[in-house]
């Protein structure tokens, strides 16, 4: 199964929630490894927002998808798709008088 970019956001965050709501109950101990697990995965998902708040930056100042692929090492379209519609650019209006 291919995920895009989204689709990996989204379930970083549903992990992410998962693990700020574990309240292991009182004398119940956390191995070191599931405390890093999650810790991991909340960076994780910050991360993975920001990428995408970053992109979607970028392309409002006019960064090219070529550029940016470029900087992720991604190709130009295999960029766009992943990033494209997480875009907050818009289509200027047209003026039809």
């Amino acid at each position: 199964m291919s995920w895009t970019h989204a689709d990996t956001v989204h379930r970083c965050d549903e992990i992410a929630d998962h693990m700020e709501s574990f309240d292991p109950s009182e004398g119940e101990v956390v191995p070191g490894v599931e405390y890093q697990l999650i810790r991991a995965a909340r960076r994780r998902s910050a991360d993975a927002a920001e990428l995408s708040s970053s992109v979607a930056e970028a392309r409002d100042a006019g960064t090219t998808w070529t550029r940016i692929g470029e900087i992720l090492g991604l190709g130009s379209a295999e960029a766009e798709q992943r990033y494209g519609n997480q875009s907050s650019r818009q289509q200027p209006a047209t003026n039809t008088l």
